[in-house]
């Protein structure tokens, strides 16, 4: 095989740091022939095989060619996949269609159906052969790799910067002041991005200000309401026990929050939900903190209402 040796500039595998070293590289045209010799920086890859459960997987990183003896990675790898892709012609992709469709085509018992079947035959011909041409396309503008580069519709990386520079390529002034450039745009979007997120936090908090406020007076709403003789549902009459400094038991609280419905702590009546085919919950510990919570607040009720109040005001 027509192998050449090139002090490859690349990207190490925190995806940052710019490394060198000496790779055996193949002309893409052993695996895509129509490539050969396409372009002003002619693509040459690295076979690479990946172990995983099991299985072997075939990659093939891309190089572009600099000079005789300096390449740098595209940041772009193939796998066997593609390859059978790009190397499908019309005449394949419609024989492959055929071979995929043919027996569903005929399993089916009405026009309507034949017909949807032929249309989804006709759709993967034509999936298929845009993705294989996108695919063929997107490797021709690598085979001219600093043509795309000062494009800027690739980023320039570090590694690139060093490969232009050993290969004292003329175009590598420009390319630096793209970088800076796409640098600075990039900073630019960060930039404005925090200060979004910063806007959108700022949002959000003052939102969770604006509902506990709002929280806080229906619960005093609440509070008023049983304190005059009315009643409330049970997670108010737990939100009241914790704000009043009331001690409630886990199984009370659980009853007040998931088995009552209502609760009256002046007349020591409630409602609440029953499970048909089970017995009556017992509800003496909910009676209990209902009529404690009720006394206290007929003697504390505007010490919680001051309390409430320095919150709101805090906030």
């Amino acid at each position: 095989m027509n192998t050449k040796k090139f002090w490859c500039h690349y990207i190490g595998n925190d995806g940052n740091t710019p490394k060198r070293r000496s790779i055996e590289l193949k002309p893409i045209g052993e695996l895509v022939p129509a490539l050969d010799g396409v372009g002003t920086t002619p693509l040459w890859f690295e076979r690479e095989e990946d172990q995983r459960y099991s299985h072997t997987y075939v990659y093939y990183w891309l190089y572009a060619q600099l000079s005789d003896k300096v390449a740098v990675t595209v940041q772009y790898r193939m796998s066997d996949q593609d390859l059978e892709l790009l190397g499908m012609t019309d005449e394949i992709i419609e024989q492959r269609a055929t071979n995929l469709w043919t027996k569903d085509i005929e399993r089916c018992t009405t026009d309507e159906a034949r017909k949807r079947m032929m249309e989804n035959k006709r759709s993967w011909i034509e999936s298929t052969t845009a993705s294989r041409d996108r695919y063929f396309e997107r490797l021709k503008m690598l085979c001219s790799f600093d043509e795309l580069l000062l494009t800027g519709d690739h980023w320039i990386s570090n590694a690139c910067l060093r490969a232009f520079t050993e290969a004292e390529s003329p175009v590598y002034p420009v390319l630096q002041a793209l970088r800076e450039q796409k640098l600075a745009e990039r900073e630019a979007r960060e930039r404005e991005r925090e200060k979004e997120r910063k806007q959108r936090e700022e949002e959000e908090a003052k939102k969770k200000i604006e509902e506990a406020c709002k929280e806080r007076e229906r619960l005093m709403e609440e509070a008023t309401k049983f304190r005059d003789g009315k009643s409330i549902s049970g997670c108010d009459v737990v939100e009241l026990c914790r704000r009043c400094s009331i001690d409630i038991h886990l199984r009370t609280v659980h009853n007040l929050q998931q088995v009552i419905v209502n609760i009256n702590g002046k007349e020591g009546t409630c409602q609440y939900y029953r499970q048909r085919g089970k017995r009556r919950p017992q509800l003496d510990g909910c009676y209990e903190v209902a009529g404690k919570l009720y006394h206290h607040l007929q003697e504390h009720y505007d010490e919680l209402v001051d309390y409430m109040k320095a919150c709101n005001k805090a906030a």
